[in-house]
């Protein structure tokens, strides 16, 4: 556990190397919203005419008939009205309780299998298309439809943007740890970052190294990208804390290096949760220096790392580099060959 001194250094660092998830090409991708094509734009128009506007009984038919025949289409109109996938299951859940009503919730889609469940997902999809576009006089053109498509989709995939920003941490270390020609499990995090993580006594990581039989560093990954509240906060440190506790219970504690793949502006909303990541975690690292990851992995392989880093951050990183038997250099030192390099977040670094 980090002292008082040790947990200023590390938020100082922690601040100083935050992710700036604006300027990343893996989440502008998010950002950017296609164009309805013409085929749903012809569809949600035929949906959305005046007389169904008025009344929510003839809506609700419009809207079963539509999904029947065209189920692709509920994803759209989710986004146009302003919910989300889940949102539309957790509100029906609720009044299927209400009634005492079983249908199935697994997905949107999943809902109109059903005579009860499309009845009640239907009415509901009713008066949210009404709220939004009953308020025009002659139905809802294609340009009006492509600026609600436009203004609601950050808040449509906010939710997909945020599950695949955690994944997308472990993706790059699997992708470095391979480039590096360094073992870790689950091997498929390179290839599919949402594939199953390693469970080892009853808790999950994210990656291990060099295997799950030695597992001598596992990760765990979180990465917030905007205000998450004090229940994420707390859940982040409760899951560090569970995992030293599974640790220890093993009797694994020594020769295990617990690390926290941790970064996001959403972190600087509450520093309770941040502090205690930082404070429990054995080492932790960021985007930009995710090359401590794998100088621990190859430290735990008995490989030896040579790190590649302009002077102004040798002070900093010098400790860290000792602890782990890392070579520390200038970038302009790299003598021979520069085959073997890996770029790893700000630095360079090579495994031999």
């Amino acid at each position: 556990m980090a002292n008082r001194g040790e947990l200023e250094e590390r938020r100082r660092e922690f601040r100083d190397f935050v992710w700036n998830h604006a300027a990343d090409a893996f989440q502008a991708k998010f950002d950017k919203c296609a164009a309805l094509t013409a085929p749903e734009a012809a569809l949600l128009q035929s949906l959305l005419r005046q007389d169904a506007l008025q009344d929510s009984k003839l809506m609700e038919a419009r809207v079963r008939e539509l999904i029947s025949k065209s189920p692709y289409i509920l994803r759209r109109i989710l986004q146009v009205v302003g919910l989300t996938r889940n949102k539309i299951i957790q509100d029906i859940k609720g009044f299927a309780r209400a009634e005492q009503i079983d249908i199935s919730l697994s997905t949107p889609e999943a809902l109109f299998n059903s005579v009860r469940g499309s009845k009640l997902a239907s009415e509901y999809l009713a008066k949210q298309l009404i709220r939004v576009f009953g308020h025009t006089a002659q139905g809802v053109s294609a340009e009006a439809l492509e600026v609600a498509n436009q203004a609601t989709w950050p808040g449509y995939i906010r939710q997909e943007r945020a599950k695949r920003s955690g994944h997308e941490a472990e993706y790059r270390l699997a992708c470095l740890l391979s480039d590096c020609g360094l073992p870790f499990e689950p091997e498929e995090k390179a290839d599919n970052p949402l594939c199953r993580d390693v469970l080892i006594d009853g808790m999950s990581y994210d990656l291990v190294s060099p295997s799950k039989g030695k597992a001598l560093l596992r990760v765990v990954a979180t990465v917030h990208t905007a205000n998450i509240g004090q229940y994420g906060e707390s859940k982040d440190d409760l899951e560090i804390r569970k995992a030293i506790a599974a640790i220890e219970r093993a009797g694994d504690r020594r020769s295990t290096t617990l690390l926290a793949f941790i970064d996001g502006v959403g972190f600087e909303s509450n520093t309770a949760g941040l502090n205690g990541v930082l404070e429990n975690a054995d080492e932790f690292c960021q985007f930009r220096t995710i090359w401590k990851a794998a100088v621990i992995a190859a430290s735990k392989s008995g490989r030896n790392a040579t790190v590649a880093l302009p002077p102004l951050h040798h002070a900093r990183f010098a400790s860290f580099c000792s602890r782990f038997s890392a070579k520390l250099i200038d970038p302009s030192g790299r003598s021979g060959s520069r085959s073997g390099w890996v770029e790893a977040g700000d630095a360079l670094m090579k495994v031999d």
